[in-house]
């Protein structure tokens, strides 16, 4: 029944498409294996939702029953009210589990747009110009341009300056051609970091895996998609275009591997710095346990530029620590730590090195 109380609310929608959806559905009719890998999909969203849920509520003042959450053969439709920046963060991380969740277990990528206007959107129902905003954002080729999930200038506006540059400084990023998009490959490094740390513990996070995985995973997903392509896409002009998207997803790729070697390479070059920021997080052990406030020169909260070089520099320093249980004091462990920390840091930049993607085997077969 039809009731005079419905009417258009402000909420962030989000619009998400499986690419290659199409020619999986097409090579499953007479496959059960990919039918099954169809509904491990679809139905694996909601098993991300629920472990943003458990890992992000603790910090984030958000209602998750605010947000409605529907999925049709490839798509999917995701809203929920704009009362902070903290729910924007909570969509965005959201949208980056599914992003990780699909390379990592299918091989597969999203595209998509989260926009800001009016909707509604029940159980059963959802319509009005927000989603046919998000939708009409989702296809432009000239700002999709790969596999990728725009912010709209529609919610951006809603958040200050201050927050944009503190608080989502790891989740978005500004491509060179102005557009923001969630920075999914940088955000869970940083999340998978110190999970690493925690293997010799036997406390590691099940959910996540090693930071270099991410990236031997993302390079394997994109180099199938491109090998499927080009077995079996017989149209020249098509073939070309879906190779293009992933020379630039490629680029993506790449270049999160560069900012997070140039962090090192800062690191590397600075010879104070690593002494320096191990001063500032002695100090501030030392003033806590004596109750006493310290401010440190190096804190991503009021610097959001020094995030990379602190998240690596602080991994580095765990497992340097997982070493060193049994020295006699803070101060000798620090000292290890300066001498170490640069042998961990370089081993972790040859790592990264190895993942990155040949661009020109790619645009060989454009």
């Amino acid at each position: 029944m039809v009731t005079n109380s419905i009417q258009y609310n402000k909420r962030m929608v989000v619009f998400l498409d499986i690419l290659g959806f199409e020619r999986i559905v097409d090579k499953s009719r007479n496959d059960a294996e990919i039918v099954r890998k169809l509904a491990n999909i679809l139905m694996g969203s909601k098993q991300i939702a629920l472990a943003v849920l458990k890992t992000k509520l603790t910090v984030l003042q958000v209602d998750p029953t605010q947000y409605v959450y529907r999925a049709f053969s490839d798509t999917s439709v995701i809203s929920g009210p704009y009362m902070s920046h903290d729910d924007l963060i909570f969509l965005s991380m959201w949208v980056m589990y599914y992003q990780y969740s699909l390379f990592k277990l299918e091989q597969s990528f999203l595209r998509g747009a989260i926009v800001y206007g009016d909707i509604y959107h029940n159980e059963d129902v959802i319509f009005g110009p927000a989603v046919t905003d998000a939708y009409h954002l989702e296809r432009d080729a000239a700002k999709a341009r790969w596999p990728r999930v725009l912010i709209d200038k529609s919610l951006l506006d809603q958040v200050t300056g201050a927050e944009l540059t503190r608080d989502l400084f790891e989740c978005f990023r500004r491509g060179d051609d102005k557009v923001v998009y969630c920075d999914y490959l940088r955000e869970f490094f940083h999340v998978m970091m110190p999970g690493t740390l925690e293997e010799t513990t036997g406390k590691r996070e099940q959910y996540f895996g090693d930071p270099i995985q991410l990236f031997r995973d993302h390079k394997s997903a994109i180099l199938t998609q491109i090998r499927n392509t080009l077995e079996e896409e017989r149209d020249d002009s098509k073939r070309k275009e879906i190779i293009g998207k992933y020379l630039e997803l490629s680029k993506y790729h790449n270049t999160t591997i560069d900012i997070l070697c140039q962090a090192i390479d800062d690191l590397l070059a600075t010879a104070d710095a690593i002494g320096e920021i191990f001063d500032d997080v002695l100090k501030s052990a030392l003033h806590k346990d004596a109750g006493m406030e310290y401010i440190p020169r190096y804190n991503a909260e009021d610097h959001p530029e020094q995030a990379d070089i602190l998240n690596i520099l602080g991994t580095a320093a765990r497992g340097i620590l997982q070493k060193h249980k049994d020295a006699p004091s803070l101060e000798a462990v620090f000292n290890d730590l300066r001498i170490e920390a640069p042998k961990e840091l370089a081993r972790l930049e040859q790592s990264l090195g190895k993942f990155r993607i040949d661009l020109n085997s790619i645009m060989i077969n454009l």
